[in-house]
């Protein structure tokens, strides 16, 4: 059996684990790019640019409220992230378990999936999860259980409500939060 990874990309936070390893990585959701096409930082280190970087650098976020704004860029970060796990080794055939949030159309859950099918990892399955499920799974609940378990996601854009029982989704909201940030001088 081939290693197995579970990715959670979150709109502030790309979580990524395998299943061989003792590890969690999870860096800052941010790309930095110069000159249009060169890849200069990703993660942590493009998040220490964000705000500072000159005209030329492009520092962005490639997900926005939960969702894939931009694929191009969320594909390089995922092969760029596959490769800090794995130490650079090449690696192939691995089966990855991507989180998606509940309340998402079926062309944003495709998006998801194709992020990881149309990249350089060479995955060998790609299974999408409900985020709530792969939540209750990672903080050791037992789902499949009928006694209902409330899981609540907050993130940096959205905050997921969910209940879950008998190994699938009851019911589930996604809010989408707007921060605003009010300076006041004295």
């Amino acid at each position: 059996m081939g290693n197995a990874y579970g990715i959670d990309i979150g709109t502030s936070n790309f979580k990524m684990c395998c299943s061989d390893k003792d590890k969690i990585l999870n860096e800052k959701n941010i790309i930095a790019i110069a000159n249009k096409t060169e890849l200069l930082a990703f993660g942590d280190e493009a998040y220490e640019m964000y705000e500072k970087a000159p005209e030329h650098i492009e520092v962005s976020f490639p997900v926005k409220f939960g969702v894939i704004a931009d694929i191009e860029n969320m594909q390089t970060l995922l092969f760029s992230f596959f490769n800090k796990i794995n130490e650079g080794k090449k690696i192939t055939g691995s089966d990855f378990y991507i989180a998606v949030p509940t309340d998402v159309t079926e062309v944003e859950k495709r998006a998801f999936y194709e992020l990881v099918v149309d990249s350089k990892v060479k995955a060998k399955n790609v299974y999408v999860v409900d985020k709530p499920v792969a939540d209750a799974i990672g903080a050791g609940l037992d789902v499949t259980k009928s006694k209902g378990i409330m899981i609540v996601n907050i993130g940096a854009e959205t905050t997921e409500i969910s209940v879950l029982s008998l190994g699938g989704i009851v019911i589930a909201r996604l809010l989408r939060l707007v921060v605003i940030s009010l300076m006041t001088a004295l």
